[in-house]
């Protein structure tokens, strides 16, 4: 699987509206959120192993479970379905 290459959050920028495409695939949304205090040690542990940002590493594992084709969180809940589904109708 090749791995998608993580932007530097170093080199970003604020970009107003209007945005161009290419502006519009890079951009960022700035969220609050709380998140367990186990959850966070571990997020940080991983990112310094892999030398990224916690913030960076959380996010490529929300795209992965999210938008991953193969076995994303769409592709479980579609499977789920088709399984509850097909019981239901038998």
């Amino acid at each position: 699987m090749k791995r998608e290459k993580i932007p530097n959050p170093y080199k970003m920028k604020k970009i107003k509206a209007p945005l161009t495409p290419e502006e519009a695939a890079r951009a960022k949304v700035r969220i609050t959120t709380y998140l367990d205090d186990e959850v966070v040690m571990m997020l940080r542990q991983l990112a310094h192993e892999s030398g990224t940002k916690y913030q960076t590493l959380l996010n490529q594992l929300l795209r992965n479970v999210l938008f991953d084709e193969k076995e994303g969180l769409w592709a479980r809940i579609d499977r789920l379905e088709k399984t509850v589904f097909k019981k239901r109708a038998a």
